[in-house]
């Protein structure tokens, strides 16, 4: 090793110089790694965290999201089925409050038919005994003109009934 100090040497080469050079290189690397990378590593993996946490809280958020969105279908969708289940039992009730209106509204009709024709059976009783009264009277005034006399009360109420009589066999 003397030989290669001694050539080094012989070349101008000092070796506490270099040693010197060395010693103050690593003094210089150690402060500006102390007060300069240090620091800058620090805050980069203070960075690198934060931004690992974004990362996990965005994966966490996005899960949720899909969670809630999953959630909003399957309320979207039991929504729906409960209408559709309220449309149709709206549909049934409406249908059965026709058909018991129309069956009221039919029975009514019929009640009115059935005093109608009750009206007109008594109208046409009426109308009939009013005839018959009528034609007894005409019978009675053409049969008292026909034989030029007078009748008495009983004579005429004899006559009215016979004559009642036999229009009640023709009908």
């Amino acid at each position: 090793m003397d030989s290669i100090i001694s050539t080094f040497g012989n070349m101008g080469v000092d070796w506490r110089l270099i040693l010197m050079n060395a010693v103050n290189f690593g003094i210089v690397a150690a402060i500006i790694y102390y007060f300069g990378f240090r620091p800058v590593l620090k805050t980069m993996d203070e960075r690198r965290e934060k931004i690992d946490a974004g990362l996990k809280y965005a994966e966490e958020m996005k899960k949720k999201l899909d969670e809630a969105e999953l959630k909003q279908a399957e309320i979207l969708k039991n929504a729906s089925q409960e209408a559709q289940s309220i449309i149709a039992r709206a549909r049934t009730a409406a249908k059965e409050l026709e058909d018991r209106q129309m069956q009221e509204t039919a029975g009514r009709i019929e009640q009115m038919l059935k005093s109608g024709r009750e009206t007109i059976e008594l109208e046409r009783r009426k109308a009939f005994e009013e005839l018959k009264a009528e034609v007894a009277r005409l019978v009675v005034l053409t049969s008292t003109r026909v034989l030029a006399e007078e009748l008495t009360d009983a004579n005429r109420a004899s006559i009215n009934r016979r004559a009642a009589e036999e229009l009640a066999k023709t009908n």
